[in-house]
């Protein structure tokens, strides 16, 4: 470096390359500036690799170009010295002081100047080294800037290395979804497991990336060993070089593989060169660059048969995402697998079949077995073919499924097994009586088969080994060839047993279709087939259809989710299930409906089966340490009485369940008047949809008013809907039927929007509104999100500040969730809102959550108002809500106040303000502005 230069300059000059440099090219701009600011030939940036002996440079400056990167090994180098956390200055003689430095004698260079590269957290990251061909001067900048420089570069690498571990997780996440697609393709188009094994190994190296795949199988020979049955990426040698079991006991048996076939679950380790139980092939495996790995099990029927092992050349942690795909992939690789094997299997009996005896036109079911056995005996020149299933209740018998004699088909029966030749089969997996046979025949069949000289059987096992019957064939003439035999009889045994496993399946998905896996009663599809064949049963019996209807079960899903919900139901099924008695059948409709059909039945017998079923929830139900309290709510409906279908009868048994709903009592029968309530409802709630969007609703508003003058303080908003066939229909109809049709929300979404909006046009019009607009909020409009949202928008809408409004919220609206309540309110104050806690007194408030919320008025509800001259109960209740209010510092208004006397009363307990038909009845906003608004003085 020239000493003529200015440190000023220097420094420039290094600032202005750093601040130019992108982050691609960072590494290499900084070497090209070093090397033109320093004057040496070379410069290089280099990072320590993770085996902490070898370095791969960043960037090399070679007499001012940039050549290709290298990887270095660090021993006997100046370079070593350097990454111990020490500036390395050697002036001259470089190459002599470290003779087996490769690199050094390859550049031929005199001089070295080397400084740590280190993370902002002082991690040692690799170097940054000045190299030259005379000495380098030091006695100025030199070692300053490289200071400077390997520092810059320092937390550059650091930031690089953090981004790189980011993208590397998303990118792993998006391979392994990458890779579980492509496989799942291969799966569907192999043809042979050895293709298939192979396709997943390439896959697995070629789109997720890893650097080696492998697919063992696990023996079940004296040393356990896991056999390697495909691989793909950078194997080398490396499975022909270890051994690997599944034995605990074995030393080869304790590394990932074993641990994966033993436990059945992934093994994963994240740094191979410091698992304890990796240390047998630590050396080979990082030989080969693995640094770390997933071992994933590969499973038929819940045994572990083989492993998929996936080993990558880093050691950046799998993430859960990866290791669920990966764990995805493995069972589908196992059920690929396991599908072949019966499809392979499948071709091969039918080659072997088509071979020995002619092509079986029937392919299931009892013609299957039937022919199988006719082919059987044909190919085998036998006298007698059957097929035995072992008895389900008693395990020393077995009963034929299809049993052929001199090529006619004979009836079925069953036949014990003690002593028989079929006792043998079921032991040894197969038997061969030369001659003699019927000596050891059993007993029911041993006169009608005094001929039977030989005999060949062969036992049926399903895919998890276990027996499940047997074949045979008997001869009139001792046997000779049982080479012959013992190959016929495996292969007609194979398709058997498939055979059998199919039907097993067929019968075990029938079963599934027609049963709600939740609670393992009859689902729907059972029920209608069951209730329709009642129906067209002869006899016309009448029939009781009873519909059940868990009462807040929705609440129990909302606050303890659905695992909790569905160990509910499981419940509440085993507790219906126990009250029924014989004629009486109960299944699942779905969600927290279940079904009873009674047949025959009457109104006495079906009375005692709903109590019988309300009693069996009337103690709490214990599950998981917690008790929960039901009841429901039955319809009940009976055929031919009040349906002449099936659908119809369930159709009528809901109407008469959601009646004792709205009624509020344990069951209800079906009257005809019911379903015409139920459709005058609906046309109800279609019109109030309709009224909602076609403005067919209207405002009207009633005063509130200082009790001590008698002056305007602010209105309560009120919904009105006078419909043009309807009629006006009464809020205390039309509001439960917005919040039993989800219509609540956008209902009250509209009363805010219509009250800014009549706020708006009296301003517009000069006239002053003392005191706030007080809006009902439903308890389910006070749980949507969006509340807070919709009040702004509408204020925003119309020019309204949030001042004008007042939100008037029930007990019962706000102790569903007090904590959530707390919040929301204090939200709204902060926004300027006005709040009322409506109908005090009549709902479950805690005082402990009262005093915490941000309101500014509670209501004294109508129902203590009216009577508290004449009650004494009542005259308490509405002193303690007008103390209390006081205390916490809240103002009180009462509701409902109808003559001068309440007024007078409610004065002198302190109430401040009051609303009823004493001040005024509710008036449409024009007569309401004609009576109590005052014009907007102007100065």
């Amino acid at each position: 470096m020239n000493d003529l230069v200015t440190s000023h300059d220097v420094f420039r000059r290094l600032a202005d390359s750093l601040s130019i440099a992108t982050d691609d090219g960072f590494f290499a701009q900084l070497a090209t500036a070093l090397s033109e600011i320093m004057g040496v030939d070379y410069v290089m940036i280099a990072q320590v690799d993770d085996d902490g002996l070898h370095a791969t440079t960043l960037a090399l400056c070679a007499r001012g170009k940039l050549v290709d990167n290298i990887r270095y090994p660090l021993a006997g180098t100046p370079c070593e010295q350097v990454t111990g956390r020490a500036p390395c200055h050697f002036s001259q003689h470089v190459c002599q002081r470290f003779p087996d430095d490769a690199l050094l004698a390859e550049l031929d260079v005199e001089a070295y100047l080397g400084v740590p590269m280190s993370a902002p957290d002082g991690r040692t990251l690799g170097l940054l080294a000045a190299m030259h061909s005379h000495p380098i001067n030091t006695s100025r900048h030199a070692e300053e800037v490289m200071r400077i420089a390997a520092a810059r570069a320092g937390s550059e690498l650091a930031r690089q290395e953090s981004d790189h571990h980011h993208r590397q997780q998303l990118l792993s996440t998006n391979r392994a979804l990458k890779l579980l697609s492509r496989c799942n393709e291969a799966l569907i188009q192999a043809d042979h497991e050895q293709q298939l094994l192979e396709a997943i190994c390439q896959l697995a190296v070629e789109i997720g990336g890893y650097r080696m795949a492998w697919v063992g199988y696990a023996q079940h020979d004296d040393e356990r060993r896991i056999e390697p049955q495909a691989s793909a990426g950078n194997v080398q040698g490396y499975l022909d070089q270890i051994s690997l079991s599944w034995s605990a006991q074995h030393p080869n048996g304790k590394g990932p593989s074993g641990r994966t076939v033993r436990s059945g679950k992934p093994v994963i380790i994240n740094d191979l060169a410091n698992d304890p139980g990796f240390v047998h092939w630590r050396a080979l495996a990082l030989q080969n660059g693995f640094h770390s790995m997933i071992c994933l099990p590969l499973k038929r029927g819940g045994q572990v048969f083989g492993i998929l092992a996936l080993y990558q050349s880093n050691t950046h942690p799998i993430s859960d995402e990866e290791r669920q795909l990966l764990c995805e992939l493995a069972d589908n690789l196992a059920f690929g697998i396991d599908t072949l094997r019966q499809r392979i299997a499948q071709q091969r009996i039918q080659r072997a079949v088509l071979k020995i005896a002619s092509a079986v036109s029937a392919r299931s079911g009892e013609e299957f077995l039937d022919q199988l056995t006719h082919h059987m005996a044909e190919a085998l020149d036998a006298e007698l073919a059957f097929i035995a299933r072992l008895d389900e209740r008693d395990s020393t018998r077995a009963n034929t499924l299809t049993i052929v004699i001199d090529g006619q088909r004979q009836p079925n029966f069953s036949y014990t097994l003690p002593g028989a030749p079929c006792e043998d089969v079921l032991i040894e997996a197969e038997c061969i009586v030369h001659d003699e046979a019927g000596k050891r025949l059993p007993v029911e069949g041993r006169e009608a088969l005094t001929w039977v000289r030989a005999y060949a059987g062969r036992r049926l096992d399903n895919a998890a080994g276990e027996p499940m019957g047997l074949l045979g064939v008997m001869f009139a003439e001792p046997l000779q060839d049982t080479e012959l035999v013992s190959s016929v009889l495996q292969i007609f045994a194979a398709g058997v047993a498939a055979e059998l496993e199919r039907q097993e399946d067929e019968t075990r998905i029938r079963r599934l279709a027609y049963r709600d896996p939740g609670t393992g009663l009859p689902n729907r599809t059972a029920f209608m087939q069951r209730l329709e064949g009642a129906l067209e049963a002869p006899g016309g019996a009448r029939l009781g259809l009873m519909l059940l209807d868990l009462n807040r079960f929705k609440d129990i899903n909302d606050t303890l989710g659905h695992d909790i919900g569905d160990k509910v139901l499981a419940a509440v099924a085993n507790s219906f299930s126990g009250a029924l008695v014989g004629n009486e059948y109960l299944a699942r409709l779905g969600g927290d409906e279940f079904v009873v059909l009674a047949e025959p039945s009457d109104v006495y017998a079906i009375t005692h089966t709903a109590e019988r079923l309300l009693r069996s929830l009337a103690a709490p139900l214990q599950l998981d340490e917690q008790a929960f309290e039901l009841d429901a709510s039955i319809g009940i409906a009976f055929y031919p009485d009040d349906a002449g279908s099936a659908r119809e009868l369930l159709k009528h048994a809901d109407i008469a369940m959601y009646q004792a709903k709205q009624q509020d009592v344990p069951f209800r029968f079906f009257e005809e008047h019911m379903g015409a309530a139920l459709a005058s409802r609906l046309v109800m709630a279609k019109r109030l949809a309709a009224a909602l969007t076609d403005g067919g609703l209207s405002l009207h508003f009633q005063p509130q008013v200082d009790l001590a003058s008698g002056c305007l303080v602010g209105a309560e908003v009120l919904c009105r809907w006078h419909d043009d066939e309807l009629g006006t229909v009464s809020p205390a109809v039309f509001i439960p039927l917005a919040e039993e049709r989800g219509m609540i929300v956008p209902l009250g979404n509209w009363v805010i929007d219509a009250t800014c909006r009549q706020l708006a046009a009296w301003q517009a019009a000069g006239l002053v509104m003392p005191g706030q607009l007080a809006i009902n909020v439903a308890s389910r409009q006070f749980d949507d999100n969006q509340l807070i949202a919709t009040l702004q928008r509408c204020c925003s809408r119309h020019g309204v500040a949030a001042s004008q409004l007042g939100l008037e919220l029930t007990e019962s609206g706000f102790m569903s969730d007090p904590d959530q309540a707390v919040a929301i309110t204090e939200a709204l104050k902060r926004l300027g809102f006005g709040l009322s806690i409506d109908d005090f007194g009549t709902g479950y408030s805690s005082l402990a959550y009262l005093k915490r919320f941000a309101a500014d008025k509670i209501k004294i509800d109508m129902s203590f108002v009216a009577d508290m001259l004449q009650s004494d109960n009542d005259h308490t209740i509405v002193t303690t809500i007008i103390a209390m209010a006081r205390s916490l510092k809240m103002e009180t208004i009462a509701e409902g106040v109808e003559h001068a006397e309440q007024a007078d009363a409610l004065l002198a307990l302190g109430c401040q303000q009051a609303q009823g038909y004493h001040f005024s009845k509710p008036l449409t906003g024009e007569r309401f502005a004609e009576r109590w608004l005052a014009p907007i003085l102007v100065n």
